[in-house]
């Protein structure tokens, strides 16, 4: 039963306490604030509460779209029971803060936050429960749709039933968002083709992102896989861009990092539909152009005759080394591009996304630059700290320069420069 930390005046007219433990809503149990939120458009329902050890039903009744504005304690993740051949936290260095190795696998985040799952946890009830609440979309992590190779990917014989758990989820109105880790030789291929076909088969799946398997330098002692070649990401291309093709151009797609390994020219900005997986790396870099090139036709011819260092990973530095020249030419600037090699995690790690401070600061620092410049994506969310706990105030302290925080596209690129800049004159 989830207490209560916060409400709102309207909830507190209405009866409700903080410390209130809500056991029922809607004539259903309450977990979590999942249920709350289902309720929340309604005008007329009752709420059940734990207060004191005795129970209290409070009658709601309200405007419709009103909303109780109910604050919860913190939801318990739910677990991950899986032993993926290609399990991230599994590789992650020794000595980072516990949180980092948690491994969740919770259907609720991946309606809340769009995280992957595998399903592999979820009970009847909980299905029943994403049905009844409409929870869609999800984001669903599938690998492989033939049962036997899913098993050989996450070790847990529970994965046999995920695509009929998909099937019953889509015949009643939930769509999914679905990705294929591929590592070479256990899932691509003929297993990609069927895979990917297989998922279109499926009522509710309304996309498929396709992930190369991301390796660290820390996995003695797990399987032994390796990354993907460049010829097997040339290939991958080939096979989910004729995929996408066959089924109407917006359903599948591969991440930008078989593009940047492939060494292949990215697709334009009108090849990604709505970037729906764009969280999943897919169309990173046409967003990221798309974005730059209207900011730079939106801003005024400047001469600021500054330099600035733009920090990312080593996959996105030669994109970043073309895509300068623009800002140079409109801003009247001389900007570098460094693509940190990643040593934390291992030089086989190339995205910006898992650079480190330690890294920026043994492999960044320069004398001759105003203003280094990182992506947000390198923080952890609403934080201003990188995966190894340094800040960007120590960073800022080491390197002896203003570091400015930037959205992964390049409009906001050009506006944070262009904002420094004007106040440095």
């Amino acid at each position: 039963m989830p207490k209560i930390l916060n409400i709102s005046p309207l909830a507190k007219k209405l009866g409700l306490n903080v410390g209130d433990e809500v056991v029922e809503i809607g004539g259903y149990p309450c977990q979590d604030i999942l249920d709350v939120l289902y309720f929340d458009n309604e005008k007329k329902f009752d709420v059940v509460v734990n207060r004191d050890g005795k129970l209290k039903k409070i009658k709601v009744h309200k405007k419709e779209g009103q909303s109780l504005g109910i604050e919860f304690e913190e939801m318990e993740v739910i677990r991950c029971k899986n032993k993926c051949v290609f399990c991230f936290v599994d590789q992650l260095p020794k000595g980072l803060r516990d949180t980092l190795y948690v491994k969740d696998d919770d259907y609720r985040l991946s309606f809340i936050s769009g995280c992957y799952v595998t399903m592999t946890n979820v009970t009847e009830a909980e299905i029943e429960r994403i049905i009844r609440l409409k929870l869609s979309p999800l984001y669903i992590s599938v690998h492989a749709f033939n049962d036997d190779k899913r098993v050989e990917l996450v070790k847990n014989p529970n994965t046999r039933n995920l695509i009929n758990v998909m099937r019953r989820l889509g015949e009643n109105g939930i769509e999914m968002h679905t990705q294929l880790v591929i590592v070479p030789e256990l899932n691509d291929g003929a297993t990609l083709i069927e895979s990917i076909e297989g998922l279109h088969s499926v009522e509710g799946v309304r996309t498929v992102a396709v992930v190369p398997v991301g390796i660290t330098g820390h996995r003695d002692g797990l399987s032994k896989i390796r990354p993907v070649t460049k010829d097997e990401a040339v290939e991958t291309i080939e096979h989910v861009e004729w995929l996408n093709q066959k089924f109407g151009g917006e359903f599948c797609w591969c991440s930008d990092e078989y593009y940047l390994k492939a060494e292949r020219k990215m697709p334009d900005f009108t090849f990604y539909g709505n970037f729906d997986q764009i969280e999943n790396g897919v169309g990173l870099v046409a967003d990221f152009q798309d974005n730059l090139d209207f900011a730079l036709s939106e801003s005024e011819d400047k001469c600021f005759n500054g330099k600035a260092t733009l920090i990312t990973g080593k996959s996105f530095e030669p994109v970043l080394n073309e895509e300068k020249k623009k800002i140079e030419a409109k801003l009247g600037l001389n900007l570098s591009v460094k693509g940190i090699s990643n040593s934390f995690f291992g030089e086989s790690v190339t995205v910006a996304g898992l650079v480190v401070g330690r890294d920026i600061l043994s492999q960044a620092v320069e004398e001759d630059t105003d203003v280094y410049v990182i992506p947000d994506n390198m923080l952890r969310e609403f934080t201003t700290t990188f995966l190894d706990d340094t800040t960007v105030n120590e960073l800022e302290l080491k390197l002896g320069k203003p570091v400015l925080v930037v959205a992964h596209n390049g409009g906001d690129v050009v506006q944070k420069l262009t904002e420094f800049f004007e106040a440095h004159k």
